[in-house]
């Protein structure tokens, strides 16, 4: 804008200088008209009383020559009349008619203006006087007279543009020039000191207030200006201090979610992998955990009293040299009262850990960083991470990272530990749980199955007979005579003869593959599945030839004078329908009739499992 104004000083000084001109000019003219009209209304006053003056001085001359008809006396008086300044004209008319013009060629009463007179002789109205004026003749003078005048108005009103003009000029124009040009040198985006020429500045007028408040303005823009810029450069600083938190925050949190991805993996593979796999599971880990620790070395390490071992390493080639920490008190301190972190560095470790300096410096660690692996009362391992040539940068992320690492491995060892505790007491359990079913379901002394889990047995052949149609044996065994050979022999002989007896049919029984049990007292019972009529024959032609091959003296048999036996044996090809108590009694049955028929031998029947007979 102020261009604008700079590139227009020259117009509006034009515009400003036709003003002056302008109303210099109208100024003049309407000084000359006024100055044509007072000259007009004072030559027509002036007429106007000479006229009077004269008339009155005349008047009566004019009537006496009238009454008398002295016309040459009339006629000069007339004339003398209209030879006066700016006289058109004279008319005279008398009381009998008669007319008397001054200047005959000429004769005008209502074109001109006029002033009228009555004419009186001794108090008689004798005619009337007119006395026309020439009012052009008047204007004629009049502008002539004001001409001159006109002249030096207009040259007056000429010289006091000029004079305004140049004033104008020197007061204001130049001013003015010399404040825009001011102006024209401020740049708005570069702000420098500026100042407006003082004598601008220290005028008391409108120009010098306009002055002081583009300066004022001037200042204002400038201090916004250099406020703007140091706000800029301070939003500037923010923003690359923003970017750097942002960045270091986006690093951070990049940090964190690998961290975390890595631990959730971790517990992912322990949860779905094998307890066997352990080390194994860790070990893939530990490539990310040195990543993030920016360590050369991971170590898992396990501690029992004060030998210590390696479980997983990280590189996998690395080289585990032996650890003794018998002489580094301060280390065995720390395990057993550590809740934090332990940063090691050569650089600025203890002056009195020199066992503790030397074994770093043998193992050749520039910086560690280690957390005990603990259940809460002892320390049975720990983590490290450590450099070789380099301090470690440690931040409290890796802290808590190294802590969580640490603390999912204590549970995992604790877990190994009770697991392990735990199978062991399963096995010793298995172990006690075997040798309570043993003893329940063997006989104390011919250690033979008892009665239950022969029953348990015998169920079981008859189901599996039914689905494959096949025929089962169950053979009833009962000593002969043996109530007399307790009686004669004693009971502990006749335990000692169970026991031979027991001892020799179980061979038998292994051979075939067939249960035997002690039912009580001197009976047993032998299943034998999937037998037919002629191998059971066999099996109990064998049973009491083997019993009779023992020779134990009998003095109560009168029959053999040894211990034999008797067998009752019923054969069954069984249905749904059979049940095994069924077949047990009618096993007994033939016992029985082998008792009866003499002892010493075996009577086998066949069952009929449709009509429940014995055939």
């Amino acid at each position: 804008m102020l261009k604008s104004l700079s590139k227009s000083r020259q117009s509006i000084q034009s515009k400003l200088s036709a003003i002056v001109l302008g109303v210099s000019l109208v100024f003049a003219l309407v000084s000359v008209t006024v100055q044509l009209g007072i000259t007009y209304s004072h030559t027509v006053d002036w007429t106007t009383k000479s006229l009077e003056k004269r008339v009155k001085s005349t008047i009566s001359t004019i009537s006496y020559s009238l009454k008398q008809d002295d016309l040459t006396l009339l006629v000069r008086q007339i004339q003398q009349l209209a030879d006066m300044p700016y006289v058109s004209n004279v008319y005279l008319i008398g009381d009998d008619g008669q007319q008397y013009w001054a200047d005959n060629a000429s004769r005008s009463k209502t074109d001109e203006h006029f002033m009228h007179h009555d004419l009186f002789y001794q108090g008689k109205d004798i005619g009337d006087l007119e006395i026309y004026l020439d009012y052009d003749a008047i204007k004629d003078d009049a502008f002539q007279s004001a001409t001159p005048s006109a002249l030096i108005y207009i040259f007056e009103a000429m010289l006091v543009a000029f004079l305004l003009i140049v004033i104008v000029r020197r007061t204001f124009t130049r001013r003015i020039r010399a404040l825009v040009e001011s102006v024209d040198r401020i740049d708005l985006n570069r702000v420098n000191k500026f100042a407006i020429p003082e004598k601008l500045t220290s005028s008391e007028d409108e120009l010098g207030q306009v002055a002081r408040s583009i300066q004022e303005l001037y200042m204002r823009i400038r201090g916004d200006f250099v406020h703007n810029k140091l706000k800029e450069r301070t939003l500037k600083q923010h923003k690359s201090l923003l970017a750097e938190e942002v960045s270091v925050r986006a690093q951070e949190l990049e940090w964190q979610n690998l961290a975390n991805k890595l631990l959730a993996d971790l517990s992912l593979r322990l949860l779905k992998g094998h307890k066997t796999n352990v080390e194994h599971d860790v070990r893939i880990c530990m490539p990310t955990l040195a990543k993030l620790f920016e360590s050369d070395h991971v170590f898992w390490l396990s501690i029992d009293q004060e030998r210590v071992s390696y479980r997983a390493s990280y590189p996998v080639d690395s080289h585990e040299p032996s650890i003794d920490f018998s002489d580094n008190y301060k280390v065995k301190r720390w395990l057993m009262e550590a809740h934090e972190v332990a940063t090691v560095d050569i650089n600025n470790i203890d002056e009195n850990a020199i066992a503790e300096r030397d074994f770093l410096e043998h193992l050749g660690v520039h910086s560690l960083s280690m957390f005990p692996l603990t259940d809460g009362r002892k320390s049975f391992g720990l983590v490290a991470t450590t450099t070789n040539h380099r301090s470690m940068r440690w931040n409290e992320n890796k802290s808590l990272l190294l802590k969580r690492f640490a603390t999912m491995l204590s549970e995992l060892t604790i877990r190994e530990r009770d697991h392990l505790a735990m199978t062991e007491l399963q096995e010793e359990l298995i172990m006690a749980n075997e040798r309570l079913r043993l003893e329940a379901e063997t006989d104390e002394l011919t250690r033979l199955l008892n009665r239950r889990p022969f029953s348990r047995l015998f169920s079981t052949a008859l189901y599996d007979a039914e689905d494959e149609n096949a025929s089962v044996t169950i053979l009833m065994i009962d000593i002969d005579h043996f109530k007399a050979y307790n009686d004669i022999y004693g009971h502990l002989q006749g335990d000692k003869v169970l026991s031979f007896v027991a001892r020799a049919m179980d061979k038998v029984a292994k051979e075939y593959h067939a249960p035997l049990a002690r039912f009580g007292g001197e009976e047993f019972a032998m299943l034998l599945p999937k037998s037919d009529e002629d191998s059971a024959q066999h099996v109990a032609w064998e049973l009491c030839q083997t019993i009779r091959d023992l020779c134990i003296p009998h003095q109560g048999s009168a029959n053999s004078g040894i211990i034999t036996i008797s067998i009752g044996g019923i054969i069954c090809k069984p249905t749904p329908d059979t049940q095994p108590n069924q077949l047990l009694e009618s096993a007994d049955q033939c016992l029985y009739k082998a008792k009866r028929a003499g002892r010493n031998r075996a009577e086998l029947k066949r069952y009929n499992a449709s009509t429940e007979e014995v055939v």
